[in-house]
């Protein structure tokens, strides 16, 4: 109808036309219904596959005479062609409209034996054109690479991806390609040495004095038996920006040295890796994570984004001198994993940080020997252990999201001075925590707050009423659900709830919610994992009348809806992991049905109801 292939006639509207040729369809069985959604219908398996076939056929004849003007991407699966003669079938070399090739090999299941020659002969005769701009070849099976692949007649070629080559132990001479600017090579799993074939061509007479001459981003990954990149002296990588190298635990050495452009770097799971960092005039980013060999000199002096995770000497390093002081750019610091003793005073953080990151350090410990006025956002995680009183928060007093989870022996967050620029706070996973009444009275502005998991908390009214709190979410625990004052004395404004239960405390509801609990202000309300209430109290939300979604998520238990309907604003009613309460809605039941019936939308599980 869209196309304007179906056209009305006297007695039809386009509509009706248009329901005649789908029923002639799925007659016909070019359509038939979804295995699990029976009001969705899709095209038949038989024709899905004779379609697919014509396609790759007019493909085919598309490529082959095709206009030098259209960009074409290409997939070529390689899957039963057993010799170089059906590869030149293809006849890949002349298909000059190509721009984007992707070759891929599939892998069977107990497959063993591979003829490593016939393998590179293969992709040898599977040539693309000269115009090539993009290539990615997946699950190559040979051992060495045709001297096609990283020569420098591929003029065109900007971005290049090698990943799952499982046998090769020698990379291509990618260096050669004069117009190379983004590499990507991942699961090599038996290259050793990436050494000078990968800079050169001995087969190229044409031969680049400066390899890789326009790659700006170069990434490694997975690759469990490389132990050596030889950098020689090429004067390579002139203008590489992005350099990445994770999951290498063999590799040892150094990496090039002259990176004069370079300004990121990440290092991941390099356990012996033995490096200097460089101190590269324009890097901004430097991550290390599991690499206790790498070293830092001095910092780069623009860096803006700094994060070390798992490198016990880095972190004691950068925290524990001068260093970060000096960094007058850094904006953003993580660190993360450090079984250490670390003594990090405030006046070490560099004035310029917005975001602080700490996880998994439990023996950190802060010295608040001063404020720290441009820091935004705080994350302690599985940190500070030895706390039970939180007060960091005094150091930084124009915070504005902070999030503290994991902190077992922290039983209170205490905060002396005003928080005026604080919206988001989330505590979660504090076991003994028990107040955040000075945090809650500190931060007039506050939106958004989440107490997760923190059984003895206790969030009783302490005042004023927070009417600029938005949205809540809380553990149903006795000690904060106590009364209808916990709710409408104090959240005024509030129109997002999020109420978690599963929790001994939470057993024993049978019926939720209760009368006049619920702020009136909701227009959002979430109930997860509530495992033992089985009746749902229209009562409860009856003066809800701004309330348009309701959503029920692992109450197993649920299979009543009890009093007249559900409030008349709800437009939007989620019902999953319930299977007791979904069943009666599907089936319409008598007893639930005109209670729901109302709503616009009701989603059951992964169906919509109507």
């Amino acid at each position: 109808m869209a196309e304007n292939f179906l056209q009305p006639t006297e007695e039809k509207t386009m509509e009706e036309v248009g329901g005649e040729y789908f029923d002639e369809l799925i007659a016909r069985s070019f359509f038939q219904p979804h295995n699990t959604r029976g009001n969705i219908f899709v095209m038949h398996d038989i024709m899905h596959d004779l379609a697919m076939f014509i396609a790759r056929r007019e493909q085919d004849q598309r490529i082959g005479s095709t206009d030098k003007s259209r960009a074409i991407n290409f997939h070529y699966q390689i899957g039963d062609v057993v010799n170089s003669s059906e590869a030149l079938e293809a006849r890949m070399f002349d298909k000059d409209g190509i721009d984007s090739l992707w070759l891929s090999w599939s892998w069977y299941e107990g497959e063993n034996i591979v003829d490593f020659e016939i393998e590179r002969d293969i992709l040898d005769k599977l040539q693309p054109s000269i115009d090539l701009k993009e290539l990615e070849i997946d699950g190559f099976r040979g051992t060495t690479f045709p001297d096609w692949l990283g020569h420098s007649s591929y003029c065109n070629i900007t971005k290049v991806t090698l990943d799952g080559c499982w046998n090769c132990c020698l990379l291509p001479s990618l260096g050669q390609l004069p117009s190379l600017k983004h590499l990507t090579i991942s699961n090599f799993v038996n290259l050793g040495i990436v050494g000078a074939e990968f800079y050169f061509c001995q087969n190229d007479e044409s031969c680049f004095e400066t390899p890789f001459q326009m790659l700006e981003t170069l990434k490694f990954s997975s690759m469990p038996w490389w132990e050596e990149w030889k950098s020689l002296e090429f004067n390579a990588f002139p203008r590489l920006r992005v350099l990445t190298i994770s999951s290498r635990p063999m590799l040892r050495g150094d990496l090039p040295n002259h990176l004069p452009s370079l300004q990121s770097l990440e290092i991941q799971n390099c356990e012996l890796f033995s490096y200097c960092v460089p101190r590269t005039p324009g890097m901004t980013s430097l991550s290390i994570e599991g690499s206790n060999e790498v070293r830092i000199g001095e910092l780069p002096p623009l860096l803006d984004d700094l994060s070390i995770e798992r490198s016990d000497h880095l972190v004691q390093s950068v925290v524990e001198t001068t260093t970060l002081t000096q960094l007058t750019c850094l904006t953003s610091l993580r660190i993360s994993g450090c079984s250490s003793q670390i003594w990090f005073p405030v006046s070490a953080i560099p004035p310029s940080l917005q975001q602080l990151n700490i996880r998994e350090c439990r023996k950190l410990e802060f010295q608040m020997d001063e404020q720290h006025h441009s820091l935004q956002e705080l994350v302690i995680e599985k940190s500070c252990s030895s706390l039970t009183s939180f007060s960091l928060l005094d150091s930084f007093p124009n915070l504005v999201r902070v999030q503290i989870s994991y902190c077992e022996k922290m039983e209170c967050v205490a905060v002396s001075c005003s928080l005026p620029c604080l919206r988001s706070v989330e505590i979660n996973y504090c076991w003994s925590l028990k107040s955040v009444s000075t945090l809650w009275m500190a931060a007039p502005q506050l939106e958004q707050l989440s107490v997760l998991k923190c059984p003895e908390i206790d969030l009783s009214p302490t005042g004023d009423p927070h009417r600029s709190l938005r949205s809540l979410s809380i553990s149903y625990y006795q000690k904060q659900v106590i009364s209808a004052e916990f709710m409408n004395s104090q959240f005024h404004g509030l129109t997002d709830l999020y109420i978690e239960g599963g929790y001994r405390e939470s057993e024993s509801v049978k019926c939720f919610p209760k009368e006049g609990w619920l702020p009136a202000s909701l227009e959002s309300l979430e109930l997860v994992g509530m495992k033992s209430v089985e009746t749902l109290e229209c009562k409860g939300l009856a003066h809800l009348t701004s309330l348009q979604r309701l959503r029920i998520d692992g109450c197993a238990k649920l299979e009543n809806i009890e009093g007249e309907k559900l409030p008349a604003s709800l437009i939007r009613l989620t019902i999953i992991r319930s299977p007791l309460l979904s069943k009666l809605c599907e089936m319409k039941d008598p007893q639930i049905w005109p209670k729901i019936s109302h709503i616009p939308g009701i989603q059951v599980d992964d169906r919509w109801i109507w």
